[in-house]
């Protein structure tokens, strides 16, 4: 069988911590990933910790979404490749967050093959029900560029958008 992808939205109901879920929910809503079934998956969890672990088993490729919390501006978006998180482990909104996981993951030999994460900037004084309007505006970017990594990295055939062809 092909590569099997997953691409993971991680989060809360709650404000900026959202961010991983709404970036889940458009990648599956402005997608159409034309490939074999099971191929891709895309799934959105309430602050896994440790069984994220679970979710990447018969999986080739996991792309983790996630809000953080480092102090930059928020809507500050970054892409992480798993030593990156080892060495900075960004602080998350959950407790034992994606870093903890991730290291808990190596530690099992229990990483996927391949794995990156993208993180973004969360407005802490933020306290509205939806998104901050620094991560709103910065959500389609990071959309894009997610876009951008399946296309480039777990070649897809084609990968085009709902509303027109790439």
């Amino acid at each position: 069988m092909a590569d099997r992808l997953h691409i993971i939205g991680v989060g809360s109901p709650y404000g900026d911590d959202r961010l991983g879920w709404v970036a889940a929910e458009r990648l599956r809503d402005c997608l159409r990933l034309n490939a074999e079934p099971g191929r891709i998956a895309i799934s959105i969890l309430d602050r896994p910790g440790a069984m994220l672990l679970t979710q990447w088993n018969e999986t080739d490729e996991v792309i983790v979404i996630d809000a953080m919390r480092s102090g930059a501006a928020p809507g500050t978006w970054r892409r992480l490749a798993v030593e990156d998180l080892a060495s900075s482990h960004p602080a998350t909104s959950h407790g034992f967050g994606v870093a903890g996981a991730l290291e808990l993951a190596r530690e099992l030999g229990n990483l996927p093959r391949r794995l990156c994460v993208y993180v973004m900037e969360i407005d802490a004084s933020w306290s509205g029900s939806g998104l901050s309007p620094a991560v709103t505006d910065a959500m389609s970017v990071l959309v894009h560029e997610v876009e951008a990594e399946i296309a480039r990295r777990f070649i897809l055939s084609p990968l085009t958008r709902m509303t027109g062809t790439a």
